[in-house]
């Protein structure tokens, strides 16, 4: 078997569950303009896909980090499910982002006896949440607390490959939730003075940050 296989079974079984667990912490929660409240086999088969192809992929570009991206992305999904849907990123799954991503970074460290990375990550992590913090405590309308929190296990993961990626991932981010949240005040999808879930968008770039640059 492949080296890339497992991490594509491992996708395959893991959206579904991911779908699952998200419509089950957002049951009974007022939605936003986003619902999981319909989770019939083509969002559960479109899930497993996603993460499927994402896992395969890090498998092959990044070799030893493949499995701290994998479990980044899986969690990374299931909040970025919820955010979207109830607008909330629990603490408790944002901690376990960050414990097992700190966990597995370090493991690589010791296991290659280079903790380079591993210091470069801990910083951008710090410095992240301390300007984010800054921010959320200067205006709270454009950042929520929740936020302010997913910026350490983000930064944390890109810190560890560049500080480029740090800065990519980051930027990309909160660029591309400006412009989607544009879109779709044009669109009047969402009205003006609504917020806009920050999480996915910080998810997604960290994700392609590291497998695209």
């Amino acid at each position: 078997m492949s080296h890339w296989a497992p991490f594509g079974l491992l996708g395959v079984v893991a959206g579904p569950v991911v779908l699952t667990v998200a419509r089950t912490i957002t049951h009974g929660e007022q939605l936003s303009w986003t619902s999981l409240t319909r989770c019939g086999w083509v969002p559960l088969a479109a899930a497993g896909t996603f993460l499927s192809t994402a896992l395969s992929w890090a498998a092959v570009e990044l070799g030893r980090e493949a499995s701290a991206l994998s479990w980044f992305v899986i969690v990374g999904l299931l909040l970025a499910m919820i955010d979207s849907t109830v607008e909330r990123l629990p603490h408790r799954i944002n901690g376990m982002l960050l414990a097992g991503s700190v966990i597995q970074l370090s493991f690589l460290a010791l296991l290659g006896s280079d903790f380079g990375p591993l210091l470069r990550a801990g910083l951008a992590a710090v410095v992240a949440t301390t300007v984010g913090l800054a921010v959320y405590a200067g205006s709270r309308q454009g950042l929520g607390f929740g936020d302010v929190v997913l910026l350490a296990p983000v930064a944390l993961i890109l810190g560890w490959f560049s500080w480029q990626q740090l800065f990519a991932g980051l930027l990309s981010g909160f660029v591309l939730a400006a412009v989607s949240m544009r879109v779709l005040r044009v669109c009047r999808v969402i009205r003006h003075g609504d917020p806009l879930p920050l999480g996915p968008f910080l998810i997604a770039s960290a994700a392609g940050a590291i497998l695209l640059i």
